[in-house]
């Protein structure tokens, strides 16, 4: 596919999660696909894999909305920048339903060969999301001297 015809299959992408559409989404999901996120300690394989891991997003947070604020493409890699809201109301990584809102940021890069993601990379601001959650807090800096 054209550069821009990946920019565009990006967007389509994000469309079909904020719109609920799996089986849309699902369908340019390759068989062979592998994803990586650090949330999860293993890979996510295949069609089901992704199935699963989208249902337990949208459990998490039913009213997660993803808006895309820039993507990238070079030959068949899609980079795409994208910022995510929600609330904090199913178990996620653990952690028990907290109703607190969240905000991150996030990039994932994503292969695409004959229309179809066959492998991804999610890069997210985990700590700012456990941070949200309160199951995460940090020391407050002091300034030195």
């Amino acid at each position: 596919m054209a550069e821009k015809d990946n920019i565009e299959y990006a967007k389509q992408q994000i469309a079909a999660l904020n719109a609920r559409d799996l089986d849309g989404y699902l369908s340019r999901i390759d068989e062979s696909y592998v994803g990586y996120t650090e949330t999860r300690p293993e890979p996510i394989r295949g069609v089901e894999g992704v199935r699963q891991y989208i249902q337990s997003l949208f459990i998490a947070f039913p009213d997660l909305k993803i808006e895309v604020e820039q993507v990238i493409a070079s030959g068949d890699t899609v980079v795409t920048r994208m910022r995510a809201t929600g609330t904090h109301r199913g178990s996620y990584v653990g952690i028990a339903p907290t109703n607190k809102s969240i905000v991150i940021e996030a990039c994932s890069v994503t292969e695409i060969k004959n229309g179809k993601t066959i492998h991804s990379r999610m890069y997210a601001d985990n700590v700012k999301l456990l941070q949200q959650l309160g199951a995460l807090s940090l020391p407050r800096a002091t300034a030195a001297g």
